[in-house]
C-alpha cells in the first residue's frame, strides 16, 4: 500500500538515497534517507517529534501528509487513526517508510527531547515481587538523564531480544550529569523470550545493553492536580512521574488508580507506601481488585479499574491532569470513560502496553 499525493512528486522522481523533509508553514527541513521510518529517523537526529509507543498503537506521531509518498508499515485504516483523519491525509509517521520528498503538518518540540544512549549496564538488584513480577535494579556505565515516564529498550549482553519497559524512578536532577541506576518493574509473560529468561533464575550481575529514553507520557508539567490510573505494572511509570510532580509542584494533589487481579498480585505496596509517607495528606491510593474472591477479607474497591472512576472519586475530573498506562483495552477503556467524566483529550496522556508478539 503507497499513500499518495500525486499534485507532488519528488523532484527527482524518487531516484536519490535521501529524501527532503518540509514542515509546513515553517523553514524547518531535514534529510531521511530512502525507505527509513520517518519517526525514527527524526529522533535519531535529535528532532522533537512528537511520539510515545513507536509501534502504532497510541496515535501521537500522527502527522499530516501534504505532499509526497510514503509506504505504511500497517494498515492505518487500523491504527487510531479515525476515518475523518485518514480522509485528511493523516499518516503515523513511526510506521511510515519514507519514498520521496515530503511535506507534512505536525507540531514539533512538545517535549523537551533528549538524546537517546546506547549504555553498559549490569544488575544489582533481582527480586521477586507478588503477581509474577521482578524488581529489577540496573546499575549504568554511564549517566543517562530521562524525563518522568519515559521507558527504555534493555537487552541482555550477547542477545538479540529487546524489550521496552518504563522507569519507576523520578527522573534526575536535570542540572545535573544524569541518574546513575534505573529501576524496572517487569511482569513475567507466559511465553515470552524475554521475561521467562529473567525469570528462571537470579540474574544479579549480568550485563545488561540499556537504550533510552524513549515516550512522552509524562509531557504535562503544569502545577494541576493529577489522576494517575495504572494496570499492573503500568504503575511504573505512574511512580515516576507522580514522584516528579509532587516533588517539584508543591499546592498539587495526586490520585492513584491501581488495578490489580487479586491481593495476591499486590506487588508495589512498598512502593507506594514509601511515596505515601512523603506526602500524606497530598497523594491518594485506590486500589481496585478484579478477580478476588467474593469471600475474602478485602473491603476495598472491586471490579474493572473503569468502575473506580465515577463521581465518588471526589476529584474535578475537568481540572486534572491524567496519566492512564496499562493494556491497550484497559487503557483505551479508561479513556473513553474519562473523555465522559469531562477531562479535556489534550489532559489524557497514555502508554499502551503491548505484549512483543
Amino acid at each position: 500500500m503507497i499513500t499518495d499525493n500525486p499534485a507532488a512528486p519528488a523532484a527527482d522522481g524518487g531516484r536519490t538515497s535521501t529524501c527532503r523533509i518540509r514542515l509546513n508553514g515553517s523553514d524547518e527541513q531535514f534529510d531521511v534517507a530512502r525507505n527509513d521510518l520517518l519517526l525514527l529517523s527524526a529522533i535519531g537526529q535529535g528532532i522533537d517529534y512528537p511520539h510515545n509507543c513507536r509501534v502504532g498503537v497510541c496515535g501521537r506521531c500522527k502527522t499530516r501528509l501534504l505532499q509526497g509518498r510514503i509506504s505504511p508499515m500497517v494498515d492505518f485504516a487500523l491504527s487510531p487513526l479515525t476515518n475523518e483523519e485518514l480522509k485528511d491525509g493523516y499518516i503515523l509517521a513511526c510506521q511510515a517508510k519514507v519514498r520521496t520528498d515530503l511535506l507534512i503538518d505536525v507540531q514539533l518540540g512538545t517535549q523537551a527531547i533528549l538524546p537517546v544512549s546506547m549504555v553498559a549496564s549490569r544488575v544489582v538488584r533481582w527480586r521477586r515481587l507478588p503477581g509474577e513480577v521482578i524488581d529489577l535494579r540496573l546499575q549504568l556505565e554511564s549517566p543517562l538523564m530521562f524525563n518522568a515516564g519515559q521507558y527504555v529498550t534493555i537487552a541482555a549482553s550477547g542477545s538479540f531480544v529487546r524489550r521496552s519497559y518504563s522507569i519507576c524512578d523520578a527522573p534526575p536532577d536535570p542540572s545535573g550529569e544524569g541518574a546513575r541506576e534505573i529501576g524496572l518493574m517487569i511482569k513475567r509473560l507466559p511465553g515470552g523470550e524475554f521475561s521467562e529468561w529473567l525469570f528462571a533464575e537470579d540474574r544479579t550481575g549480568t550485563r545488561i545493553w540499556v537504550e533510552g529514553p524513549f515516550g512522552m507520557m509524562g509531557i504535562d508539567d503544569e502545577p494541576r492536580d493529577g489522576l494517575c490510573v495504572a494496570g499492573g505494572t503500568g504503575l511504573a511509570p505512574v511512580l515516576s512521574i507522580a514522584s516528579d510532580r509532587l516533588a517539584r509542584h508543591e499546592a498539587t494533589t495526586f490520585t492513584i488508580v491501581l488495578g490489580l487481579r487479586s491481593q495476591q498480585d499486590a506487588f508495589a505496596d512498598s512502593y507506594l507506601e514509601a511515596l505515601q509517607r512523603r506526602y500524606p495528606t497530598r497523594l491518594r491510593v485506590l486500589r481496585i481488585l478484579s478477580h478476588e474472591p467474593a469471600d475474602s477479607n478485602w473491603s476495598g474497591l472491586r471490579g474493572l479499574v473503569t468502575a473506580a472512576l465515577d463521581d465518588a472519586l471526589g476529584i474535578d475530573y475537568r481540572a486534572v491532569s491524567a496519566f492512564v498506562c496499562g493494556s491497550l483495552p484497559m487503557v483505551e477503556a479508561v479513556e473513553r470513560v474519562l473523555l465522559r467524566q469531562g477531562v479535556p483529550a489534550s489532559r489524557i496522556h497514555a502508554d499502551k502496553f503491548l505484549p512483543s508478539r
